[in-house]
């Protein structure tokens, strides 16, 4: 065989060779799929803005999954067994305001639909949130449900309304706004019997001894008979309760006597009369006991007020000399205001409601609103301390609050005071149209500016060393006469803004309650020349200034030399 005529086509013999082992090599081969995913923001304040910034996004999103969420379990409610034919029933009850009707909606034994008939006398910002309470009724088709945290007396009526709507029991209390408790010192507030400790050893005082409790419709009374340290006889002395309600739950008393003990179930189908009994019980005997020993009603009220997953319980009596009612107040947080109402009965605050924020994000709101809840246990506003991680919510709490206890006072002395209407941005005081005589003096001076509408851009650089991405902020500013008479159309755009973003361009452009914002300044001077950036948006602010110099240097007028 002559090699050297093969030589020549050795190149090609090469690549069929190489091709041949690649195809085998790489038979049944697949390649390999990477799936990018969105990194995940984790929520924390930080010193920076940035951070809270990007939080408002994820927040929304959380937001939106537990509605999502919540909304699913709905559709998996509880199947009903109560005894009534299909129809409608309506029932009222006593909220904070006065009654509270609804109508209860019953098929195949099932509650399908409540709705609220009339609430005229309810807040509408702690009405709307006890109406959480309908979903929970619906969702375990019972009454026997948790009021909602920081709206007890709404929610308490709302119960109290289904409740009279399905059995008949009347709700016998008197509303807080016409003087009354509401049912706010109920021993269970929704009906549940806390089992005590109790001590074996120890010994009580022969006597007979009365105690009371808080039922469904008010206080109950009881008469123990204590002979030989152990309880002889329990009589119910007086009670607000529907009857059938409390000779029920009496059936109760024999089990107590039986076990000589308070750590006994209610009965079924009168909850809150049970309730109301053994707390009365337990008051009685408490007062028998001969030695110093913790009783079982203040054990289970130090566990109350050391309980901090519900309604905040104040620890002193308050003294603030205002009448009773339900106040708000503003205060600036770390985006924008936030707007509480704050209740106060018989000179104590009650309750503490955060019911508006613009751009603080919900996590850190949340945090911040420990702030109320010192201010309800201690009754002061003094000394309380910020929430770390959630500094600026609170001190934007805080300074609601404080304006909410103004208004208490103003209202005291005679003096009107409203819900806070939504603030406004601060324009700037219209300036007086020049006269025939100014106008023809002006046109003859040399113009600098020719009038129009500029548009120019800039970029939001974070100074935080990279706590943001880059974005571009956009402005139009309008010219008449060599003045700025406008600055509209601020937004921002590029590949590193995020909607979140939006917040700071605001609060830049406009201010907030205390501070004026950077459009407000230079209209007022009609110059970019000291003017103060926003706090908590100082990149947005210079952004916006340098949007306005370049818009400016577009609409300069070249003057020509003669």
């Amino acid at each position: 065989m002559n090699w050297k005529k093969l030589s020549a086509f050795a190149p090609m013999l090469a690549v069929i060779v190489l091709a041949g082992c690649m195809g085998k090599t790489l038979a049944g081969y697949t390649p390999a799929t990477y799936e990018a995913k969105a990194e995940e923001i984790t929520l924390q304040e930080e010193t920076t803005q940035s951070t809270e910034e990007k939080g408002q996004q994820t927040s929304k999103i959380k937001k939106k999954t537990k509605k999502a969420a919540k909304t699913e379990s709905k559709k998996k409610a509880a199947k009903g067994n109560f005894d009534l034919e299909d129809g409608t029933y309506i029932g009222e009850g006593q909220g904070f305001g006065g009654t509270i009707k609804v109508s209860v909606v019953i098929k195949d034994k099932t509650i399908t639909e409540i709705n609220v008939v009339s609430a005229e006398g309810e807040d509408a910002a702690f009405f709307g949130r006890a109406k959480g309470v309908i979903d929970k009724i619906l969702s375990g088709q019972k009454t026997d449900v948790d009021v909602v945290s920081g709206a007890t007396y709404s929610s308490r009526g709302i119960i109290s309304a289904v409740k009279n709507a399905l059995t008949g029991e009347k709700d016998t209390s008197t509303s807080p706004a016409a003087g009354g408790t509401g049912g706010a010192s109920a021993a269970a507030g929704s009906g549940k019997i806390t089992q005590v400790a109790e001590d074996k050893d120890q010994t009580c005082k022969d006597g007979t001894y009365y105690g009371t409790g808080t039922g469904f419709g008010g206080t109950v009374k009881v008469k123990v008979v204590i002979k030989d340290n152990k309880i002889k006889s329990i009589e119910i002395v007086e009670h607000q309760d529907g009857s059938s309600y409390m000779q029920k739950a009496s059936a109760l008393i024999s089990t107590v006597i039986e076990k000589q003990s308070t750590n006994v179930d209610g009965v079924s189908g009168a909850t809150y009369s049970s309730a109301g009994l053994i707390e009365a019980i337990r008051n009685a005997v408490d007062q028998a006991k001969t030695t110093k020993t913790i009783g079982d009603n203040k054990k289970e009220t130090e566990k109350k007020n050391n309980d901090t997953s519900g309604t905040v319980t104040p620890q002193v009596t308050g003294k603030f000399p205002y009448k009773d009612g339900i106040y708000y107040g503003t205060g600036e947080g770390y985006m924008g205001d936030i707007t509480v109402a704050v209740v106060i009965q018989n000179k104590t605050v009650t309750s503490i409601l955060v019911t508006e924020t613009d751009g603080d994000g919900e996590e850190f709101v949340k945090k911040a609103k420990a702030v109320a809840d010192q201010i309800v246990k201690k009754q002061s506003t003094r000394k309380i301390d910020t929430v770390s991680g959630a500094t600026y919510s609170s001190k934007g709490i805080l300074e609601a609050i404080k304006d909410a206890l103004n208004h208490a006072k103003e209202a005291t002395n005679g003096k009107e005071t409203e819900k806070p209407a939504e603030t406004e941005t601060q324009k700037p005081a219209e300036t007086e149209k020049p006269s025939e005589s100014e106008s023809s003096s002006e046109s003859e001076k040399e113009r600098v500016y020719a009038d129009g509408d500029y548009t120019a851009s800039a970029t939001c650089t974070s100074s935080g060393g990279g706590a943001f991405d880059d974005y571009t902020l956009t402005a139009t500013v309008t010219i008449k006469d060599d003045k700025i008479t406008a600055i509209t159309n601020v937004a921002g755009s590029g590949a590193g803004y995020v909607a979140a973003d939006a917040l700071y361009i605001k609060r830049a452009a406009e201010g907030t309650r205390k501070v004026q914002g950077v459009v407000a300044q230079v209209l007022a001077k009609n110059s970019l020349d000291e003017i103060d950036v926003v706090s908590g948006a100082t990149c947005s602010s210079n952004a916006l200034l340098e949007a306005c110099r370049q818009a400016l240097e577009s609409a300069k007028i070249v003057q020509q030399s003669e």
